[in-house]
């Protein structure tokens, strides 16, 4: 009876939850392959490994052994090693603490799911963001395949269409194409589709096209597999082309919310780039300078906006930031139909011709206007600053400056981008959103900056539990820029096809920290009537939209969770 006693208590517990059961901090059934919870609401069911015995008393001994000699090795290897930039005469280094500070509770925009500081200050287990990632990797098998070599029949009409959708909800974002890119389209369409990097660009187009068009009859997978067959010669080829043609399957996985699909084909896209550019390849020839000039930025941007919310690989392309001249723009590609021919124009029927109400100008301004606000928050985001003990502080001076640098953006926006601040002080139900999903996309952007200038204050006096009068003001920002922030984060969400999955995460963070905060007793007399009511709608996102994607639906249940917790809603 001893013995048996014995091995009952050295028998390890069986039952583990599942990832989407552990986040959401609820009992799991741990039936395989699929629990009961995420088998009725369509999600991924995905179970770590049992974690393994304790090691013995000899196996312990060897890790001290290893322990020991990593510290004498690494007192024998230079303190702080320098990395200069690859192009000569630029001498920056990265400093320690700044990559210190990217883990730190105070830093609440960068890496946003790839913190694990932030995730425990918001109640969120530590893994968190690498259970998402895992569930996205898991479906990422579902995507489609390349085929050989099909015989496709393109319609003239479904071709319209596609180009249509692709112009108003795609190529507005991302405008990498030249202006004559029209007659192309047409004409590879309408000829034998061989595989080459010219026919895979079209194809690539018509497929983006149609997963954003109106024509939900029209499937996009015929001309995605087909732009496949070409894809091991726009991989080999180093031109712009090629990087056209890399952007453009980034993007497609973008607008099927595949973040991490569209993050290794970005990842590509970036590392020839910079070989094109760093090597001279784009050559002397004015128009494919430019366009080489677009699609850095364009890439610079796709990636920031993808891998800037996950713990994934990085490529370096922020090396050659101040590099790479800003593009023109003068020449942007907008496809009209009216100014093709007639029967282009009669081939678009009323679902196809979008109203956005963008233009050239439009595109162009808000492409720099990006660019400048991407270059500012790399450059510095967190008012923070480090005491001699190592401790991280807020610091409100910095605070200031980084304010200044945001209203010095702001004030310098061109007049077709230009938006309404807002005024917190006004009904929420009368605010003002840009009618241009651009400039209402910048909106987005300077509120999401300004939480997190103020970020810090908020945190310290989470941590401080009270208010100074040195943090009133910015905790109080926060909770203001929180409220004049949802209305155009929604109407984004809505509108942005190519950002939707990272713009529903900046939505949960925002969320889960604008409620931690009021949580705090010394901050939640900050609150409005209207933040209550923002908090509320937050929760409301389009379902359609979320379906589509496991690891959306498993950040509004966690969201949805927390929201009916809440006593005050």
């Amino acid at each position: 009876m001893k013995m048996e006693g014995h091995r009952q208590n050295k028998r390890r517990r069986t039952t583990l939850a599942c990832d989407v059961c552990r986040t959401r901090r609820t009992k799991c059934d741990s039936h395989r392959p699929s629990c009961h919870y995420c088998q009725t609401h369509g999600l991924v069911c995905i179970y770590q490994e049992q974690p393994l015995e304790p090691p013995s008393r000899v196996e312990e001994e060897l890790n001290g052994v290893n322990k020991r000699l990593d510290q004498l090795i690494s007192l024998m290897l230079p303190a702080q090693p320098v990395f200069r930039d690859v192009l000569a005469g630029d001498p920056r280094t990265e400093s320690d603490d700044l990559a210190d500070q990217e883990n730190s509770p105070f830093d609440l925009p960068s890496k946003l799911l790839g913190n694990s500081s932030v995730m425990n200050v918001l109640g969120l287990d530590a893994d968190f963001a690498q259970a998402l990632v895992r569930g996205e990797r898991a479906t990422g098998s579902e995507c489609h395949g390349g085929g050989g070599t099909r015989m496709l029949i393109v319609h003239h009409r479904h071709a319209v269409g596609a180009l249509a959708a692709f112009s108003a909800r795609v190529h507005i974002w991302y405008p990498i194409l030249p202006s004559d890119f029209s007659e192309e389209y047409f004409r590879v369409l309408s000829s034998s589709l061989h595989p080459s990097s010219e026919s895979c660009l079209s194809l690539l187009v018509a497929a983006v096209g149609h997963v954003v068009g109106e024509d939900e009859a029209v499937s996009d997978t015929p001309y995605f597999e087909t732009a496949l067959t070409s894809l091991p010669i726009i991989i080999s080829e180093c031109n712009i082309r090629s990087v056209q043609c890399l952007i453009l399957v980034s993007l497609y996985y973008c607008c099927l919310l595949k973040p991490c699909q569209a993050q290794d084909y970005c990842f590509i896209t970036s590392c020839k780039i910079q070989n094109i550019i760093k090597s001279g390849l784009e050559g002397d020839d004015p128009n494919t300078v430019e366009l080489t000039r677009r699609a850095y930025w364009g890439v610079l941007l796709l990636e920031n906006e993808i891998a800037g919310q996950l713990d994934v690989a990085k490529s370096d392309i922020w090396c050659l930031d101040e590099h790479v001249p800003l593009p023109l723009c003068q020449q942007t590609w907008q496809f009209t139909p009216e100014s093709t021919s007639p029967g282009v124009a009669a081939a678009t029927s009323p679902n196809s011709v979008l109203s956005i109400n963008t233009s050239v100008e439009n595109t162009r301004s808000y492409f720099l206007a990006e660019i400048a606000m991407r270059r500012m928050l790399h450059r510095c985001n967190t008012a923070v600053k480090v005491r001699s003990t190592g401790k991280y502080i807020y610091a409100p001076s910095i605070a200031l400056e980084l304010e200044h640098q945001l209203e010095e953006w702001y004030r310098y926006l061109p007049e077709m981008n230009h938006f309404e601040k807002g005024d917190v002080s006004r009904p929420l139900e009368l605010a003002n959103i840009p009618s241009c999903p651009l400039s209402n996309f910048l909106r987005v952007q300077y509120y999401c900056c300004k939480l997190s200038i103020y970020w810090p204050a908020v945190y310290q006096a989470m941590q401080d539990g009270v208010v100074t009068d040195l943090l009133l003001d910015h905790c109080q920002g926060f909770f203001d820029s929180y409220v004049l922030l949802t209305p155009s984060i929604i109407a984004a969400f809505h509108d942005c096809w190519v950002n939707r999955w990272t713009i529903f995460l900046t939505v949960f963070i925002t969320s889960m920290a604008a409620l931690t905060a009021a949580d705090t007793p010394c901050l939640s007399r900050l609150c409005s009537p209207d933040f209550y009511q923002c908090i509320r709608a937050s929760g409301q996102a389009d379902q359609t939209i979320l379906r589509k994607n496991p690891s959306l639906m498993m950040l509004q249940g966690v969201l949805e969770v927390r929201l009916s917790s809440e006593v005050y809603l």
